[in-house]
């Protein structure tokens, strides 16, 4: 595998932690507390040193040590916990995969990292690493000095998403996770009372962020590997968690269940958000009915948590923005392909795309070419949209300009923008925001003949109108806010047609 293509650390994103400042620090300040639990096992930071210290023993026994290239798949259990962490105090480098991973990811983690990688299965009965029923065996502790590997060098590579046909690998260094996971820690007021519940996969940006972020501060993990609402309500209130990371639509069901439950109980008292904007309902359902701050983390599998609000904002700041930029995170607006474009750098980038490729493609001396619209103003981040400005419906690419052209003169109509929804039947669909006129009302009937008598295409007609009270939101400079938009849209009267969804 040939990495000499990627970018050095960022300057000033050095850290001068070693591996006895996370769990083993942990084993002597706070050797009775909990810090990893799934829902079968649970292991004390006392316990969990001489399990990590049993796990590189058995490594080492398989050939793995400074660099050696191993696939890890792993679901959210503690055995694969254990081995991460023991694989990191190795030195290998490191490409995570989830249990649920497909046979062709697998066999392109296996082309990237070579014939001479170590495959490991963590937490299940084919684990060879910590114990054959997945449950870590007691062992000596890890050595304390033990040869620290360089933490700017390339260590674990995770895959995008795959919003292309091909997921990217995009290779971290022990320095640039520790920096996201200062970063989240910042966002949530993270110290060494925080349990957080991670329901992400344990082998995505958000899980590897949590995971360093808990063993840095000696704080609880809990992992759920299977999420049920109802179930996850169950351990978090049994459990105590306080911190919950992820998506919006985890922490929109865990609310569900608790506000239908007739305690109407939810021990969490912080939820970062990412990956979609929050919407208007749930901040102020978390807020207002369960006490629960709610935090908006702006990051990406590249560059984790650059920017987030922060404990001091109040309800309008947090809805207003991405919020703060994090230390040390430099943001740049526009590129060759587009103006407004955001380019990030800063200690929690990553090195780069073990693609020289796709490296090419999205890092400008040094700069990470996010793919995102922005505006920045007094330190804090707005995204106003993607670069490619289109909805994906069917598969099918509409542009939204081409749209807000056609709504230009809607009868009745103050204002009207068009933006993304997610759609179960067809990744998404096209909405309409429209601020009617003082004693107007638009439906969805008039804003589809207005844009076919402009000439838009049949595929392209909107299959939803927001009706929007207020002027539309829009940045300083008086361009439309598309993410805002989408936050607000789920609590303001709608007009759908039938073959959507609501």
């Amino acid at each position: 595998m040939d990495l000499a293509h990627l970018i050095a650390p960022t300057a000033g994103g050095r850290h001068d932690r070693t591996f006895a400042d996370g769990v083993e620090a942990g084993a002597r300040v706070r050797p009775a507390a909990v810090a990893v639990a799934d829902a079968g096992t649970t292991l004390t930071y006392g316990e969990a040193v001489g399990r990590i210290g049993t796990a590189v023993a058995a490594l080492q026994a398989r050939g793995v040590g400074p660099g050696t290239p191993v696939v890890l798949v792993t679901g959210n259990t503690v055995g694969g916990w254990v081995t991460y962490h023991a694989l990191l105090r190795l030195g290998a480098v490191i490409v995570v995969l989830d249990r649920r991973v497909g046979d062709a990811d697998l066999a392109h983690a296996h082309e990237l990292l070579g014939a001479d990688a170590v495959e490991v299965r963590a937490g299940g009965p084919d684990d060879d690493s910590t114990g054959s029923d997945g449950t870590p065996p007691v062992g000596a502790p890890t050595a304390p000095d033990r040869d620290q590997p360089d933490r700017g060098a390339p260590r674990v590579i995770l895959f995008t998403s795959g919003t292309t046909a091909r997921p990217k690998a995009v290779v971290h260094s022990l320095d640039s996770l520790t920096a996201g996971a200062d970063n989240m820690a910042r966002i949530t007021g993270a110290d060494h009372r925080a349990v957080y519940y991670l329901v992400s996969p344990l082998t995505s940006i958000a899980g590897l962020t949590q995971v360093h972020l808990c063993a840095d501060r000696h704080a609880t993990l809990v992992l759920d590997d299977d999420f049920d609402a109802e179930r996850a309500l169950d351990r978090i209130n049994a459990l105590g968690a306080t911190h919950l990371g992820g998506a919006p639509v985890i922490a929109e069901r865990l609310l569900r269940a608790a506000a239908a439950r007739p305690d109407r109980r939810c021990a969490l008292h912080n939820v970062a958000l990412g990956g979609a904007m929050l919407p208007r309902p749930l901040l102020e359902q978390a807020a207002d009915e369960f006490g629960i701050e709610v935090a908006r983390v702006y990051g990406s599998s590249e560059m984790a948590c650059a920017t987030g609000s922060v404990p001091s904002d109040d309800r309008d700041a947090r809805l207003a923005d991405d919020g703060l930029l994090m230390p040390g995170t430099e943001v740049r607006v526009g590129s060759a392909e587009h103006p407004q474009e955001g380019l990030l750098r800063g200690p929690a980038r990553c090195l780069g795309y073990a693609d020289p490729a796709d490296h090419a493609a999205a890092f400008v001396d040094g700069w990470f070419r996010t793919g995102d619209l922005v505006e920045v103003a007094d330190g804090r981040l707005t995204v106003l949209g993607r670069l490619k400005d289109v909805v994906v419906r069917n598969g099918l690419k509409i542009s939204l300009p081409q749209v807000e052209d056609a709504l230009v003169g809607l009868p009745g109509a103050d204002e009207a923008a068009a933006f993304a929804v997610a759609d179960p039947a067809t990744g998404e669909r096209l909405a309409v925001a429209v601020r009617a006129a003082p004693g107007a009302t638009v439906t969805l009937a008039d804003v589809v003949a207005h844009c076919s008598a402009a000439g838009l295409a049949v595929r392209s007609l909107p299959e939803q109108v927001v009706v929007w009270y207020g002027p539309l939101p829009r940045t300083t400079s008086g361009k439309v806010v598309r993410s805002r938009l989408v936050m607000d849209a789920p609590g303001l009267p709608t007009d759908l047609a039938d073959r959507c969804d609501p």
